[in-house]
């Protein structure tokens, strides 16, 4: 019992040592904040860079057997998978956007150059069973059929797309009005006076919707050879009208890719699909150039890949959402491990404050040892005093870094608006991160994983002088002055 209260007294009387649990205290803090706001960042990353892909990818290898029929391979899909719930086909294409840059005026030019891009056909009614695409359209006259624009549009045979919130952003695409002139000088998507990104959700769906109907210049080409042999270049340049305007959450992704209906990107392939317009002896190309399965549980994506290369063999590549963003996912993980190992230091640091300050408590307690001793105490007892000091203060500072880090992580954006008002500081600006929010996710075994290291820490640090303090003379301690 005397050790726990000798431990005690010897914490409470020392200034040093409450310095100690402040510094535990700032270590644990600063961990369970960064942990929390990187599994969050994390979380609404993964969350938002699967945008519009689905669990599974299904690609056909090139070879000189055609791949089967849409319907056919998404009915031996769902008959041979329980955990698959829906497919859709895509075809994917190049094509340029024509746009005007103040850089090709000053080489002499007209200032027109083009943006590369890639339309994405889509089967609306399958797509949306299978990707989270209508979950983020801002505006579209009609959902459920969101490439229709007007009757008018419609019959003149205009290319209809959907374009992304980034795209309209990075080209400062702005409605005009009769007179010629832009209704938003900095862009749909930008405040009209300082040209800062919106962020209120009920402006940016009212300004996306004054964007529908405007006419876009594309440019498509179809590789082709002539009668020699020599490849040539068939451009096609149709107007495209916008049909609504989308955010998937992944910008860099949505800069580069519009959607469209399949089969009005179908009809830029090289070859259509009836037999009479292809080469004699070669396979009309596919309905499709990729599949996109949705799965009941994405847990199950792991399992169902597996299976799906031993049954389609070497006629498709097979690819969970994951595998393609892969490097991106890796490197969010990497940041996270990076800045947990960096910030350890802290909690290092006071590892070091707990050493120094309990060595000298021992120097200056010599005497106090010695008397205790004298009383009967053994060197384990002596031994425990010092190890229930430095266990003590790392149980207090893990405690108080507990309470402090939880709530400054329920507070995160109220400390991030107190900074930018009252000192200008932007410490999660949303036009870098597209979060209006600081994201943060509560992990209960990650934060028992800071507190247990860090009060272990703590008792390590302690064993040190602890040792020091068994080992001296009961008699040289009562002379010690």
């Amino acid at each position: 019992m005397y050790r726990l209260f000798l431990a005690l007294r010897y914490l409470r009387s020392r200034l040093v040592n409450l310095i100690s649990v402040g510094g535990v205290m700032a270590g644990v803090a600063v961990l369970i904040i960064v942990m929390c706001i990187m599994d969050g960042f994390q979380a609404r990353v993964r969350k938002h860079v699967r945008g519009s892909l689905s669990h599974i990818i299904l690609t056909p290898t090139t070879g000189q057997q055609a791949p089967p029929t849409f319907a056919r391979l998404e009915q031996a899909l769902k008959a041979g998978e329980s955990h698959v719930v829906a497919a859709a086909p895509q075809i994917r294409y190049p094509i340029f956007y024509e746009y005007q840059t103040q850089r090709q005026v000053a080489y002499g030019g007209d200032g027109f150059t083009w943006w590369q891009m890639e339309a994405v056909g889509v089967d609306w009614e399958a797509e949306r069973r299978v990707s989270e695409l209508a979950d983020g359209l801002l505006a579209c006259r009609d959902p459920e059929r969101p490439f229709f624009v007007s009757r008018e549009a419609e019959a003149r045979g205009k290319t209809t797309l959907l374009v992304s919130r980034t795209f309209v952003e990075r080209f400062a695409l702005t409605p005009y009005d009769d007179n010629g002139a832009a209704r938003y000088p900095y862009g749909a998507m930008r405040d009209d006076r300082t040209g800062a990104r919106l962020e209120d959700d009920a402006t940016i769906r009212e300004r996306a919707e004054t964007l529908i109907g405007q006419e876009l210049q594309l440019l498509y080409g179809t590789a082709l050879k002539d009668e020699a042999g020599n490849p040539r270049f068939d451009p096609s340049t149709p107007i495209a009208l916008i049909a609504g305007v989308y955010d998937s959450g992944d910008s860099l992704e949505d800069l580069k890719t519009v959607f469209m209906d399949i089969e009005q990107v179908r009809g830029m392939l090289p070859h259509r699909l009836d037999h009479s317009t292809n080469p004699p002896g070669r396979h009309p190309p596919a309905e499709y150039l990729q599949v996109n399965v949705r799965l009941d549980d994405f847990e199950h994506a792991d399992l169902v890949r597996g299976r799906l290369e031993e049954r389609l063999g070497h006629a498709f590549i097979v690819e969970t959402w994951e595998d393609q963003k892969a490097d991106f996912l890796r490197a969010v993980e990497q940041e996270k491990v990076l800045l947990v190992i960096v910030l350890s230091f802290i909690v290092m640091l006071s590892g070091f404050i707990i050493l120094a300050t309990l060595t000298l408590t021992v120097v200056e307690k010599t005497r106090d040892i010695g008397i205790v001793a004298a009383l009967g105490a053994s060197r384990t007892g002596i031994l425990s005093i010092f190890l229930f000091n430095g266990l003590l203060i790392g149980i207090l500072g893990s405690l108080l870094g507990l309470g402090l880090g939880a709530w400054f992580t329920a507070n995160v954006d109220v400390v991030k608006d107190f900074l930018h008002d009252w000192f200008g500081i932007d410490i999660f600006p949303p036009n870098i991160y597209h979060f209006r929010s600081i994201p943060t996710v509560w992990h209960w075994p990650s934060v028992l994983k800071v507190m247990g290291g860090s009060v272990l820490m703590s008792f390590v640090a302690g064993l040190l002088p602890a040792m020091r303090a068994a080992r001296l003379d009961p008699i040289k301690s009562l002379r010690y002055e």
